[in-house]
């Protein structure tokens, strides 16, 4: 099972992002209020922590209570799905889809190695823009 929550006091995109993110991987968001971390992590599961530090985004893996894989991105955009739901993420960049593949649905593409992609609900279409 896989668990996605954001940082105590997300702003209103990045709670979406999360809960988009939850819908694309078929897991569960988790609204995490006052808890704390370690309150929330599953020791049977993969939680996955959305936030915001300073002007980039993040969201690291966990496993068995610690940080297993982490991606830090600089910007995100929204834009309108065309075509069919992709479940998943999808990305041209070796090193993510390794590190990420590892403990999460990814499909590896040709090209864009700068971005990681998914499909929300509502035909959101997200693109991420990878940290150098």
């Amino acid at each position: 099972m896989i668990f996605v929550t954001t940082s105590r006091k997300p702003a209103p995109e990045l709670r979406t992002f999360g809960k988009d993110l939850a819908f694309t991987l078929e897991g569960h968001y988790y609204p995490r209020g006052k808890a704390g971390l370690s309150e929330i992590l599953d020791p049977d599961g993969l939680v996955i922590l959305v936030s915001k530090q300073g002007r980039k985004f993040m969201f690291e893996v966990y496993l068995e209570g610690g940080v297993v894989a982490a991606v830090s991105f600089s910007s995100f955009s929204v834009a309108s799905r065309r075509g069919d739901l992709v479940r998943g993420l999808r990305t041209g960049n070796q090193t993510i889809y390794e590190s990420l593949g590892r403990y999460l649905d990814v499909l590896k593409t040709e090209g864009a190695s700068s971005t990681l992609e998914f499909d929300g609900p509502q035909r959101r279409h997200y693109i991420l823009r990878l940290s150098q």
